[in-house]
């Protein structure tokens, strides 16, 4: 019987945003962020000690494929349109230098980056680097550099190969990076995780043509009950030639899930506010996902959510709803998805009704 997994971190002035590139035009994120590099290299040096005398040597690397994924979808919608989406992929190869470093790249589907609306406008073919991490286990928790997911609510740390449903109105609409290049750390002790990203916010595969920053963090538990409650919390700067006036962005995100006897629920709300000399616009978004096993092999799944593009004005309210569920092997690395998604607007037509067809594998 197939059921929803939390994944945990280290799994697969009066102004707090900042901004040292504002001080010292065209250092870039890399060189902002060199403080903290020295600070991560002595780490890895005092781990690299510790480890070395454990260990005696270093290994001998070996490239393995870790992780694979492979979803092609069909969508048939209101009014005669639809046909076959591109297919979504990823391959994830891994090398271990050491126990205590290794390195983990993925190539896949471009759209799978899901960039923000402020994004470099240069056009990408249609395969990415989808992440390319290095990480250092430490004594004081994961130390990685690279691009890898940011971690913003309980969506945006799940992998692909583990979502129920697609990605959430949020990333879709491109409010908030899903991907990025940056630096952390994260850590975990008695059930309570952290998880802190600096990273240049421009999204995946993409250099830092703004000299700005931002810094992501995230805090959560695991409880009874296969349950999970945190907050997350994000400030940073958008500038030209991304956008033409400076722009300061700062939100929240709160989340809760939990999986009683096969029953799973997750839950999770964001707010991010925009500030910039014309304007400020205050963006809102939250979904509840439903999931409980009808057999050993169907599942029954829903979702509702919304996305407000400004709540201090009369503005377009995007809904979505999804029924349905998914048929999946004994080992859980063959589904079949089929959903019935109503789409509304409250100021404009309806885009299309449909209905979403997918089969995915993936290794259980």
């Amino acid at each position: 019987m197939s059921e929803i997994r939390w994944l945990r971190p280290s799994e697969d002035s009066s102004d707090p945003r900042i901004s040292l590139a504002s001080a010292t035009p065209g250092i870039g994120i890399w060189g902002m962020l060199k403080f903290p590099y020295i600070c991560f290299f002595c780490l890895l040096l005092l781990s690299a000690t510790v480890s070395a005398q454990e260990d005696n040597k270093l290994n001998v690397p070996q490239i393995t494929l870790s992780d694979f994924y492979f979803q092609p979808e069909i969508r048939a919608i209101e009014g005669g349109k639809g046909g076959m989406d591109p297919l979504s992929w990823t391959l994830t190869a891994k090398t271990n230098f050491a126990s205590w470093v290794d390195l983990q790249v993925s190539v896949g589907a471009t759209p799978l980056l899901y960039r923000p609306t402020w994004a470099p406008s240069q056009s990408l073919g249609p395969v990415a680097v989808i992440d390319a991490l290095a990480t250092l286990h430490s004594l004081i928790g994961d130390i990685y550099a690279g691009q890898s997911l940011v971690p913003w609510g309980l969506e945006g740390q799940t992998k692909e190969s583990q979502l129920w449903l697609p990605r959430d109105l949020l990333f879709e609409n491109g409010a908030f990076p899903l991907r990025d290049v940056g630096v952390g750390i994260k850590t975990e002790i008695n059930g309570f995780y952290m998880n802190l990203m600096a990273h240049n916010g421009e999204g995946g595969d993409s250099g830092d043509q703004d000299n700005r920053m931002f810094v992501t963090s995230q805090w959560g538990f695991y409880g009874p009950a296969n349950s999970t409650f945190g907050i997350s919390a994000t400030a940073g700067r958008v500038s030209v030639p991304l956008v033409v006036n400076e722009e300061h962005v700062r939100g929240g995100n709160l989340f809760f899930g939990f999986n009683i006897f096969g029953l799973g629920l997750q839950t999770e709300g964001s707010y991010l506010q925009y500030i910039s000399a014309p304007q400020t616009v205050d963006t809102f978004a939250w979904h509840i996902d439903l999931e409980h096993p009808i057999t050993d092999h169907i599942n029954f799944i829903g979702r509702y959510e919304q996305y407000n593009p400004n709540t201090r004005v009369t503005s377009n309210i995007q809904t979505r709803a999804y029924a349905g569920g998914e048929y999946h092997s004994k080992d859980n690395s063959s589904r079949l998805f089929l959903f019935a998604v109503q789409n509304a607007l409250s100021q404009s037509s309806v885009p299309g009704n449909q209905i979403q067809l997918a089969w995915r594998l993936s290794p259980p």
